[in-house]
Order: C-alpha cells, then sequence, then structure tokens
C-alpha cells in the first residue's frame, strides 16, 4: 500500500472545475499534484505514489480506467471504480435506483438490431418489427430514446410515432455512447429539470448540499442541459427531494465522493407554459453571463491573476442577473412548482459541473466538499 500520501488531481482537460478544486485545497493548505492523464503512460503492475486522487478526466472511459489502474496500486480515489463504473452507463443506474426504492422513469434496455458492415448498415427487418412491437407492449407514444452512456444532453431523442421508432432503430449503430444498445424511456412531462449536488464524507451518510434548475426558454428545447443553452437557476428544494436525492447517491455509491444527481419534476401544461414564459423573459439578461461564463472558461489557461479576475467578471454578471425581476419571478415559480411536484430521478453524474453554475447560483462551492473529501482520506 501507499507509504508517503501525495494528494494529486488527475484530469484529461483542464477546466475551471479542477482549477476551483486546486484553489481550494490551497486555502486548506493541501498541494495537489497535477496529473494529465491524456499524456500519462501507466506501467500496470507498479506502485502509485499518489494518494488519494481526485479524478475529473472528462471522458468517461478514461475516468473509469484512470480509477481502476490507481485503485490496483493502492490509491483511494474520488470517485471509486465502481462508483464511476455504474454511474457512467444507465442501464446500471437505472436497477440500482429500482432496488433502492428510488423513484424513476419506467425504462427498457434495448441490444442492437443492427450492424455495420464498412459504410453499409445491415438488420433483418423482421428483427426491427419485434423489437418496435415489444416496447409499443410497454410504452405509449410519445416515448424518448437515449444513448446509455451519453451525457450534456447528446442523441436524446423525443419519439412521437411508430415510423420515427423504426428509422431510428434501423440508424442507431454502436458508438461510445452506446457500445452495445439504447435505451427506451416513458416521457415525463417537464418544465426544467434539477441538478443536484450530494456529498459522502464517510461513504455512509450523503447529504446533498446544492440544487440548481436547468430552464429551456423554449417549448422545443427537449434536452434541458445547461452546456445546450437551459437557463440555471439555484433553488431552494422540498427536504423530501433532498432525501430523496441522497438517497439516490447511496444507491450507486457506499464510497467517499461528491455525485451530480438529475431529475426531471413533473410538470403539467400550463405550468410549462410559464416556465417558458418567465424563462424567455430572462433570456436576453442571460446572454451576458454566458458571454462572461465563456470567456472565463477560457481564462484556466491564462495565468492565476487573469483567472481570478475574469472569474470575478463573471461573478459580477450573476449577481446582476440575480437582482432583476425576471429571475426572481422564474425562481420563486420554480420552487413553488416544487412544493408538490412529483419528481423522477434520471441518473447520477460522477463528475459534476459546478464552479460556473452551482456556485454562482446556488452560493455553494463544490470544490469544498471535494476537499473535505481529501482530508478524510489523508
Amino acid at each position: 500500500m501507499v507509504e508517503a500520501l501525495k494528494p494529486a488531481i488527475l484530469y484529461d482537460i483542464m477546466t475551471c472545475d479542477e482549477a476551483g478544486i486546486k484553489l481550494a485545497a490551497r486555502e486548506k493548505g493541501i498541494m495537489l499534484e497535477n496529473i494529465n492523464f491524456a499524456v500519462t503512460i501507466n506501467m500496470l503492475g507498479d506502485i502509485e505514489e499518489y494518494s488519494p486522487v481526485i479524478n475529473r478526466c472528462q471522458s468517461k472511459a478514461r475516468r473509469e480506467r484512470a480509477s481502476f489502474l490507481l485503485e490496483e496500486k493502492g490509491s483511494r480515489v474520488i470517485n471509486a471504480f465502481e462508483v464511476e463504473t455504474v454511474c457512467n452507463n444507465k442501464t446500471f443506474t437505472i436497477p440500482k435506483f429500482i432496488r433502492n426504492g428510488v423513484k424513476t422513469v419506467k425504462t427498457a434496455y434495448v441490444p442492437f438490431a443492427v450492424e455495420k458492415e464498412g459504410e453499409k448498415l445491415v438488420y433483418r427487418a423482421e428483427d426491427i418489427r419485434k423489437v418496435v412491437e415489444a416496447i409499443e407492449f410497454s410504452f405509449n407514444y410519445p416515448l424518448v430514446v437515449k444513448p446509455e452512456r451519453g451525457s450534456r444532453g447528446r442523441n436524446v431523442m423525443l419519439i412521437q410515432e411508430r415510423k420515427q421508432l423504426e428509422n431510428v432503430l434501423k440508424r442507431w449503430v454502436r458508438n461510445l455512447d452506446s457500445p452495445s444498445g439504447l435505451l427506451v424511456q416513458g416521457l415525463v412531462n417537464k418544465a426544467f429539470d434539477l441538478r443536484m449536488v450530494v456529498a459522502s464524507y464517510d461513504g455512509a451518510n450523503h447529504v446533498c448540499i446544492a440544487s440548481l434548475a436547468r430552464v429551456p426558454s423554449s417549448k422545443e428545447a427537449f434536452a434541458t442541459n445547461t452546456a445546450l443553452g437551459a437557463v440555471p437557476v439555484g433553488v431552494s428544494i422540498p427536504r423530501k427531494i433532498e432525501n430523496e436525492a441522497a438517497k439516490a447517491a447511496a444507491a450507486v455509491s457506499r464510497k467517499i465522493g461528491v455525485l451530480g444527481v438529475d431529475a426531471i419534476p413533473e410538470a403539467n401544461s400550463e405550468t410549462v407554459e410559464k416556465v417558458v414564459e418567465y424563462a424567455r423573459n430572462l433570456a436576453p439578461v442571460h446572454e451576458r453571463v454566458k458571454r462572461l461564463k465563456e470567456y472565463f472558461s477560457g481564462s484556466v489557461r491564462l495565468p492565476e491573476e487573469k483567472f481570478l479576475e475574469a472569474r470575478g467578471k463573471m461573478d459580477e454578471a450573476f449577481k446582476e442577473m440575480f437582482r432583476t425581476p425576471e429571475y426572481v419571478k422564474l425562481r420563486n415559480f420554480l420552487e413553488e412548482v416544487l412544493e408538490d411536484a412529483e419528481v423522477y430521478f434520471i441518473e447520477v453524474n460522477s463528475r459534476p459541473d459546478f464552479y460556473i453554475n452551482t456556485r454562482n447560483c446556488t452560493g455553494v462551492d463544490v470544490s469544498e466538499a471535494y476537499v473535505k473529501c481529501l482530508e478524510e482520506m489523508l
């Protein structure tokens, strides 16, 4: 096992999140070593000199391999390999939710009926027919089709009728997001979704430390990730939702770590209309924030004083947005909706983004939770 502990942060692309973690660690007197996993050759079987390690690789495949290799060499990792494996594949996550009594949507795993020979897609029409009929037996239209390992809303599709479903099944082939199949889910009528950050400092107890609503500014924007342009709003959530978020995190992890839990509050058409109206009114104000967010994201490659200067400008733009009546009206309405909403938990993210939207909109710097996890491991 490791004798001389050298705490480190591992990444494949350095972002403002990792820079924020390093700053928070330094304030606690912890100097984190940088490990760029994208350019690191791992001698298999060696003893690792770094522990504990915060694994922040963006690539899910790299993140899984990094946690596995580090643990095999004796390191303690945030998040552990077994946690990464479950979180990175919804086919693994959803059954964990169901077994542990976490409310989630009806889901089916669909193995591929299509193969690729060169550039030609090959399938048997009878196989596609059987798959379609099986889906229609359990689900009503509209329904949702998504990759089992996808993220940031990529390739999530709303399916309205049989022909559209057939076309998707005939064209969806193996890739990194869907290496063996895809998922079909029942549709939950939504106006926004929730990202809750849950931390565990002992592996047994999980606590929700921040909650962010992600709100589209149009009804056509089916995916609500902020990476796709959704408006972030910090919200206070009822204790019952906090508890359910903690239960969802515990369903996939009994280790020290930090996780992002995603959920959809069910909404009727009137609520959807109001949320979209309020978000559309806020969108022009959010545009200036978006420009400064982009500038700040790029500043991570600059000297630290320039990074901190860009952070200050972005933070001030957020504060200006928070003071607008449009933001206040939207936040208050979202919190009102959450009081009585049925909430369905969708997935757990083992590498949540936090330093821009969550830190500003909720006032919680998740970097500090990562550092507290480190301190528990040292």
